[in-house]
């Protein structure tokens, strides 16, 4: 019974700090999105790998930020002593 009790106790401490936490809405809705959104990467699939697609967007993603990197590969070069 004092084990009872007191895993009672436990219970409504932890319901209790539980509720002080805010509600966050149901997502439900979101489950038809993300299944049309995995569909569309199914049918993409078909047509090309998706390691190709990955290894594509990595590529413009470096090409895009190329004069960044040289930037900075540049700034480092100019802290070496000796080497303008």
């Amino acid at each position: 019974m004092i084990v009872k009790l007191l895993m009672e106790l436990l219970k409504a401490l932890i319901l209790f700090v539980l509720s002080l936490f805010p509600r966050l809405p149901d997502f439900a809705f979101m489950r038809d999105y993300v299944q049309s959104f995995v569909d569309l990467i199914h049918a993409a699939n078909l047509a090309v790998s998706i390691p190709v697609v990955g290894t594509c967007l990595l590529l413009i993603i470096i090409c895009y930020n190329l004069r960044a990197i040289w930037s900075v590969i540049m700034w480092v070069v100019r802290k070496i002593p000796g080497v303008s």
